[in-house]
């Protein structure tokens, strides 16, 4: 995208956050135009305001497909700002940290993903993108949304403007076989229908970081699964239900859900490994969601209706951009090498890695423990729980030195009191 046009499009951008526009709407009013030059804005935006979108969207320069994804992407990132900043976006997943989900969970051809919290579809556009990278791309054929009849992508949108900034994204990056439908995915309306449940094989969820709701608008087959309100445990079962027998899941949880005390924080956990495969609880940075959330995270990579033998924690400590608010790029970035480490402990050809991720002490970045440790924790799923910290050797001196030492300097004050008392004498 040119300098220019960027500045065209920052200025439209202006525009309409001075006309009172929030940024969700003017996404949504940009995303309608493009789809339909005929669309006729509705309030609070304005003539003018349609006219100015008209007049950059007819520009020369974005008659070029790849521009035009160029400025939906700048256009999405707006929206992951104007959220960070408390103006009534959605909270966005970093790119790379959507990046890092596609390459644990390896899509192929062959899988059919779901993102039950689908935003603006940047994770499915990820997906799409690691296949393109392989030169592996998904059916074209479209079909449902439940997985079947050819549809490989499908994602839940909250309400009908996400869905539609979502659908634009997903085509302007060339993603044809995808469906995203509109409601909220743990409501009772959704719990009546099995449509969708039990036939994806991936799932790629970032699960809302804090919240909880009536236990009345949740579906009852959530709670009969879990009594709970908060929404992170009822997403993570959500995920569950989502997936066929062997399916996998890449789903992001505050690391409150690992260590939560409560009933159905315990029963969330044990469930996921006593019933199910843990394969994986991977600890994000403290600021890998600045400036929207201080909180910490973790990924948590499971697969449906196996057994778990070993987890495997690894300890992110940094992500290649800095932890404040600005997240800037920096030099350390440890997320070549969890992938790196990853794909070497599920290497299922047999052959023999340099790695060596089994043998990894717990005092490492990562390591394995076993079911049967962590059933003895509690089901605790945090790094630190695991993890040996080695201090250092401290050499105590033994008893009697000491002693000697106390003598000598008792020895030395009263030494030194009698000379101060002859000094005191003579003066007199």
């Amino acid at each position: 995208m040119t300098p220019e046009l960027t500045i065209q499009l920052d200025a439209l951008w202006t525009a309409f956050m001075r006309a009172g526009v929030s940024p969700l709407d003017t996404v949504e009013q940009i995303t309608l135009v493009l789809v339909d030059r005929s669309h006729r804005p509705s309030a609070p935006a304005t003539p003018e305001l349609h006219a100015m979108v008209v007049d950059l969207l007819d520009s020369p320069a974005l008659q070029n497909s790849t521009v035009q994804t160029e400025v939906y992407d700048r256009l999405v990132g707006k929206l992951a700002t104007s959220a960070q900043s408390g103006q009534n976006g959605p909270a966005l997943t970093p790119s790379h940290i959507m990046r890092l989900m596609v390459d644990l969970v390896a899509p192929t051809p062959d899988d059919t993903i779901i993102d039950p919290t689908v935003g603006t579809g940047g994770m499915l556009v990820a997906a799409a993108e690691y296949l393109r990278d392989r030169r592996l791309e998904f059916p074209t054929h479209a079909g449902s949304s439940d997985g079947s009849n050819g549809t490989v992508l499908a994602g839940v949108a909250t309400h009908a403007p996400l869905n539609r900034i979502a659908t634009t994204n997903l085509r302007l990056h060339g993603v044809r076989n995808v469906a995203v439908s509109t409601g909220d995915p743990l409501g009772e309306e959704r719990g009546k229908s099995t449509t969708g449940f039990g036939t994806f094989s991936v799932a790629l969820a970032n699960s809302p970081f804090t919240g909880s709701r009536d236990s009345v608008a949740a579906a009852k087959d959530l709670l009969t699964v879990v009594k709970t309100k908060k929404t992170e445990l009822l997403f993570l079962v959500h995920s569950l239900r989502l997936l066929r027998d062997g399916g996998r899941a890449a789903v992001i949880l505050p690391d409150s859900a690992l260590f939560g005390t409560s009933k159905a924080h315990t029963d969330v956990r044990r469930m996921l490994v006593e019933d199910h495969k843990l394969d994986a609880v991977v600890r994000l940075p403290p600021g890998a969601f600045r400036p929207h959330s201080a909180l910490s995270t973790s990924i948590l990579l499971f697969r449906k209706a196996q057994t778990t033998e070993d987890v495997w924690f690894y300890d992110v400590r940094a992500d290649g951009f800095s932890l404040d608010d600005n997240r800037a790029r920096i030099e350390n970035d440890d997320l070549p090498d969890l992938v790196a480490r990853w794909l070497s402990l599920r290497n299922t050809a047999g052959a023999e890695s340099a790695l060596n991720e089994p043998a990894r002490p717990r005092t490492s970045q990562s390591f394995l423990v076993p079911r049967s440790e962590i059933a003895k924790q509690g089901y605790d799923l945090t790094f630190n729980r695991y993890r040996i910290v080695l201090g250092e050797r401290l050499v105590h001196r033994s008893a009697n030195d000491i002693l000697v030492d106390i003598a000598r300097l008792e020895l030395r004050i009263q030494q030194g009191s009698s000379a101060l008392a002859r000094a005191l004498a003579e003066t007199l």
